[in-house]
């Protein structure tokens, strides 16, 4: 495995960083906080325009044609400036899409995800899960000619927006994903609070009903190769996150003067700093190499579970000190850090605990 990025790869994270840094500040960042849609339409137009959206559909459809680990490059390029946008969802779901959409459903739904700004969710949290890989319990039966829905769906990123919203149900014979279409009836969704002031829904199915062909079934597996993407993806984005703290945080350490002098020149300041490079530059190589995995085809068990167990403990300490080189300052609403702080926390607590995680390796290992 060479993780070295190819000179295309390059060409994408310095473009990609280039653009971002002009399209995101991070004034734009808190007013999508209270913004009613949660993201600038017109910046998600822009990452349409350049490919981004389409990046990992084939060719054939109107995408890149490009591989995971392209998705997570750009990710942690989104990360540095906290982008708020559908793009981890609607990336993630193109490949469950290939997974299970019948070919009408891919001519249909792909093309407008990679070139016409369609923004994909996917519904999969329900009510007393610990993660989401709990067991999925909303209901689609038999009713006429269609399928008649039961139950709730929590922490549904962008669901009132969404142009395609998969929601993952129990059959009779198993689990299948389910395709509605913006604008479906029966459909509730009220907006939860969320640490990271993100725009995250609870959607309400009951009375929802769809006809059969909008059923993608089996989807056990697929939906399960969808989730360590997920889980992949949002430590991408926390690593670019990190690094922009990281960098704010030496920066307050070289300014901030203490007894004359900057409090960076003190070891218990500048160690801090230190740890902090270097859980960082671990928990980038961990991600890529995940990523890398993914995109290979090959199982990625053990490569997602060392990613995600060391991911979260490493985030936690990373923001720790960060906070504490800071001091009070950095819990104010009026410093930029806390804006990275709530995120980290946010995607810890998303996709899986690092004791849950523990165990996936463990059992990829042979010991479970």
């Amino acid at each position: 495995m060479d993780l070295t990025l190819t000179p295309e790869q390059r060409l994408l994270v310095e473009s990609a960083r280039a653009f971002l840094a002009r399209a995101c500040p991070l004034a734009q960042v808190r007013a999508m906080e209270i913004d009613a849609r949660g993201y600038s339409s017109a910046v998600w137009h822009e990452i349409a325009a350049l490919g981004w959206s389409g990046l990992m559909i084939p060719e054939e459809y109107g995408g890149g044609g490009q591989t995971f680990l392209e998705v997570a490059l750009l990710l942690e390029e989104m990360g540095r400036v906290l982008l708020p946008s559908p793009f981890l969802d609607s990336a993630v779901l193109a490949p469950l899409l290939l997974a299970v959409a019948p070919p009408a459903g891919r001519r249909r739904w792909l093309p407008a995800l990679a070139a016409r700004g369609a923004v994909a969710s996917a519904a999969l949290v329900e009510p007393g899960w610990h993660d989401e890989w709990g067991t999925i319990a909303v209901e689609a039966r038999p009713d006429g000619t269609g399928l008649r829905l039961t139950g709730r769906k929590l922490h549904v990123p962008f669901a009132a927006d969404a142009d395609l919203l998969l929601t993952a149900v129990r059959l009779e014979d198993g689990i299948a994903l389910v395709a509605f279409e913006r604008g479906a009836p029966g459909l509730a969704f009220r907006r939860l609070a969320s640490i990271a002031a993100d725009h995250r829904y609870e959607v309400d199915f009951d009375g929802a009903r769809v006809d059969r062909d909008a059923v993608l079934a089996p989807a056990d597996e697929a939906l399960e190769r969808a989730r360590l993407h997920a889980a992949v993806g949002s430590l991408a984005y926390m690593v670019g996150a990190a690094e922009r703290a990281l960098e704010l945080t030496v920066e307050y350490a070289r300014t901030r003067l203490q007894f004359g002098r900057p409090i960076g020149s003190f070891q218990a300041i500048a160690h801090r700093c230190v740890d902090m490079r270097t859980d960082l530059d671990a928990l980038r190589w961990l991600v890529r190499q995940a990523a890398w995995t993914l995109a290979a085809g090959r199982s990625a068990d053990l490569a997602v579970g060392a990613a995600k167990a060391w991911g979260n403990e490493a985030l936690r300490r990373i923001f720790m000190h960060a906070q504490q080189v800071h001091g009070a300052i950095g819990f104010s609403t009026e410093c930029d850090l806390q804006l990275f702080t709530r995120r980290a926390k946010a995607t810890e607590l998303a996709w899986g605990s690092a004791a849950a995680h523990r165990e996936r390796v463990a059992r990829a290992m042979g010991l479970g």
